[in-house]
């Protein structure tokens, strides 16, 4: 009877009645929540499987759709849908229709409001039982704010996609972790990845630049880490070619909706072409800067050439600065001197846009005049159009001077018709000339007949002067029109060959000159096989004067004939240098003590902390009558070879030992004196009894005296070296190492070694500031002497920014130009007496 009523009540509230069909617990749910059904704010409805009309819609539904609830429940749910959905649903109430126990979700649909307004509604189902009829209870969520967002943010996608692939410079993004997340196609094609999908979940150590995926994860940790941008800064790295590539790197933090860092952003422009653009231009403006021709760059500017650029070569060969002739037009250089051939044909160049050599009078600031070869050429647009004109200028007034004064002079051979040495020489310097302004080579070639003297006193002169005819004749059609023969006198000849485009010389031209004066000749009855010795001298490798290559080509020629005859010999350095050299310096050496010509030189030590004067070394120096001032570099070694370095290295030690005493005795500060010890003059057998000798004989007492020894005396019969060092320690002298660090010492010799200082060696000085490892290494000197007990001074210290590091690192003493250079004994004084 209750059940009864219940459904009596639920008819008169228009709610369903449910039995016991399979949706009953559905129906349960509906009666349950009547209320919540009609106040959800999701619009709802129940429609009937069979006829699809409405049964029950919410109040939600009729607000969103714009329908009463009667006109819902005289609609159907294809009235809700366009037409051409029609089929759609046809299809979907199929489906469903063999589903009625299950939920049914069949996905976006598009509905039409009671205005017509077309709205994306997301729908789900699920099967009841309502008021008798098989029906399906709808959830309908309106979804077209989403979907329009969805599309906008599509579209946003699109673009910021579209946007950075289509950028020029490469784009790439990494989560926390510095794995990429993404990157745009121009990073993708330079990382040789296919798709920009790849280098999502890759590293640095994944990609082509593998090699310097450290140094980067190092930056990018610190972007992301601190949040400081990495902004402008030039790097290189690998291309997908092999290549080394330069970049424009930029890395910022990413930051997520919260404000924190979620990762990384870098750009990289590729700079490479750029770089070398800029390298091209500046090479190109130092080559006009630098050239030894005079260049000018015109414009036209109504009607005149009117110069904008002319390089120091101009102001060089006419007098006039750039400032004087910037704007001017080009024809003042020939003041009034306007009738020349070569102007005519310079106006022709000009008007009809082509290249053209001319040579003109041109006179320069001061009104002398000089002789000037021009070469104009026209610089075009992109378009064909001539802009500019670039003109070089060549001084060719010494060439013109030469011509005019070679038709009175006598310039030729007598007997053989060839150039004369005075001819010669002056060919020979014009063609420097002109090699040195085009960077040419030209070859001087010394050529003598063998046994020529023989020949002249066997068969008579007669014979010997046709052979220097026949010879004269062969080694002129044997070189081109542009070289020189000529003959110096008696069996000697001389050849001038010069380097030219498309001729080039080589060790064959010679060669081939050779094998034409040694073919066999017939001298009127006489057969003769004449052979003949050549020695040759390159300019400028061999000189950059006539006498110089003639010299060194002489040279090369002895060198030729003591090897044996008939041979081709190129000069070298090593053919006379060092034997002149040696032979000059050994020469005046063997005298200079007897004469008195050493002196000494005094280079002050200061302590880095007080500015004082600690000590003096003693420098020798070789005053010659006639060499002047003699470097070191120049007799030392020849002194060391001949052993007269231990006679000398005796007189130095005493002479230093005397001065010290001497300044002592004029009431100066007593300070050490530093005499440098040769390994030939340490190694004597008698050095430690000079030593004693030096100190009775001056009186110096011990502790003013300082020897300084080289790595490589004390690695050589060590401990013999350490006995030696051990007595003159006994003695009191003090000891120190110069040039440390050039050597290779030992560190276990070192710490048996009895020494009071290190002597850091000046080329690390030199490049210290500049150069982190020349640091490093000058720091570890300091460390390593202060942890033996000894004191460091630094050689070669030049500026105050290197004494301050040095100061900084706890070096002791300084010695260098910043202080003083070597100076005499009576400068040496001075510095002695203001102690500073």
């Amino acid at each position: 009877m209750k059940g009864q009523y219940r459904a009596a009540a639920n008819r008169r509230k228009g709610l369903p009645v449910y039995g016991r069909s399979p949706h009953a617990a559905a129906a349960r749910i509906l009666t349950r929540f009547g209320d919540l059904f009609q106040d959800h704010p999701q619009p709802m409805w129940i429609y009937d499987v069979d006829t699809l009309r409405f049964l029950r819609v919410n109040a939600a539904a009729c607000r969103h759709y714009g329908y009463t609830t009667d006109e819902f429940l005289h609609m159907t749910i294809r009235d809700i849908r366009p037409r051409d959905e029609h089929a759609r649903l046809d299809a979907d109430l199929a489906t469903t229709a063999g589903e009625q126990k299950m939920p049914q979700s069949s996905g976006v649909w598009t509905h039409l409001k009671r205005d017509g307004t077309p709205i994306a509604v997301r729908i789900s189902s699920h099967a009841v039982t309502y008021l008798g009829h098989r029906a399906r209870l709808v959830f309908a969520l309106d979804v077209t704010a989403q979907q329009a967002t969805e599309r906008a943010l599509y579209r946003s996608e699109q673009l910021y996609r579209s946007l950075i692939d289509t950028m020029p410079h490469q784009v790439y993004w990494k989560d926390l972790d510095l794995h990429y997340v993404g990157c745009n196609r121009v990073f993708a094609e330079a990382a040789g990845l296919d798709d920009p999908q790849e280098v999502v979940g890759k590293s640095d150590e994944n990609l082509i630049w593998r090699r310097q995926a450290q140094r980067m994860a190092a930056e990018d940790r610190i972007v992301v880490d601190t949040g400081h941008p990495l902004l402008d800064r030039e790097d290189t790295l690998t291309g997908p070619d092999g290549k080394q590539r330069r970049y424009l790197v930029n890395k910022l933090p990413l930051y997520g909706p919260e404000g924190a860092i979620i990762g990384m952003l870098g750009t990289l422009e590729d700079i490479t072409s750029r770089r070398k653009a800029e390298e091209t231009l500046r090479l190109q403006s130092r080559a006009l800067d630098a050239s030894v021709n005079a260049i000018v760059i015109t414009r036209q500017v109504n009607r005149q050439d009117v110069i904008v650029y002319a390089n120091p070569a101009f102001a060089r060969i006419s007098g006039y600065e750039l400032a004087d002739v910037v704007g001017q037009d080009c024809r003042f250089l020939q003041a009034d001197d306007r009738d020349q051939e070569g102007l005519y044909l310079l106006r022709d160049a000009l008007q009809t846009n082509r290249e053209a050599t001319v040579v003109l009078r041109n006179y320069r600031k001061d009104g002398t005049l000089f002789w000037n070869q021009l070469h104009i050429a026209p610089v075009l647009d992109s378009g064909g159009k001539v802009t500019h004109w670039v003109g070089v200028i060549n001084d060719i007034t010494d060439t013109m001077r030469y011509q005019q004064d070679l038709e009175h002079q006598s310039t030729h051979d007598a007997l053989t018709g060839l150039p004369n040495r005075n001819l010669f020489r002056d060919r020979l310097d014009q063609a420097i000339s002109y090699a040195a302004r085009y960077r040419n080579q030209l070859w001087v070639v010394v050529l003598d007949l063998d046994n020529f003297k023989l020949i002249n006193d066997t068969l008579g002169h007669a014979v010997g002067d046709s052979l220097l005819q026949t010879v004269g004749e062969r080694l002129r059609a044997a070189l081109r029109d542009s070289d020189t023969v000529a003959r110096l006198g008696g069996d000697e000849f001389i050849l001038l060959l010069l380097d030219q485009p498309g001729g080039g010389l080589s060790q064959r031209t010679v060669q081939t000159i050779l094998e034409a004066v040694s073919a066999p000749m017939r001298l009127g009855a006489h057969d003769l096989a004449l052979t003949c010795s050549m020695g040759v001298a390159v300019y400028p490798r061999d000189g950059e004067t006539g006498s110089s290559l003639f010299k060194h080509a002489d040279i090369a020629l002895y060198r030729a004939k003591d090897g044996g005859r008939n041979q081709l010999q190129f000069y070298t350095e090593e053919m006379n240098d060092r034997v002149t050299e040696r032979t000059l310096i050994e020469g005046h050496l063997r005298h200079a003590l007897v004469r008195n010509e050493f002196l000494l030189y005094f280079q002050p030590r200061v302590d880095c902390v007080s500015g004082r004067v600690v000590g003096l070394e003693a420098l020798l120096r070789w005053q010659h009558p006639e060499l002047g001032l003699v470097s070191p570099v120049r007799f030392v070694s020849v002194a060391e070879e001949t052993g007269r370095i231990v006679e000398i290295g005796e007189w130095v030690l005493k002479t230093a030992c005397l001065q010290a005493v001497a300044w002592q005795q004029a009431g100066l500060a007593p300070v050490p004196v530093a005499v440098n010890v040769s390994a030939r003059q340490f190694r004597h057998a008698a050095f430690v009894q000079e030593v004693k000798d030096a100190l009775e004989v001056s009186g110096l007492e011990p502790r003013y005296l300082e020897l300084e020894l080289t790595e490589s005396v004390m690695m050589h019969n060590v401990d013999v070296v350490i006995a030696a060092m051990s007595q003159l320690k006994e003695m009191g002298i003090c000891l120190s190492i110069d040039d440390f660090g050039t050597g290779y010492s030992s560190l276990n010799y070192l710490r048996r070694f009895p020494i009071d200082y290190l002597k850091i060696d000046q080329s690390f000085v030199r490049d210290m500031l500049d150069d982190p490892p020349g640091a490093a290494i000058v720091r570890s000197i300091i460390a390593l002497g202060h942890s033996l007990a000894f004191r460091i001074i630094a050689e070669g210290v030049e500026t105050p920014e290197q004494l301050a590091y040095l100061k900084e690192e706890g070096c002791d003493e300084i010695q260098g130009f910043l202080c003083s250079r070597p100076v005499p004994e009576r400068e040496a004084a001075v510095l002695l007496g203001s102690g500073r």
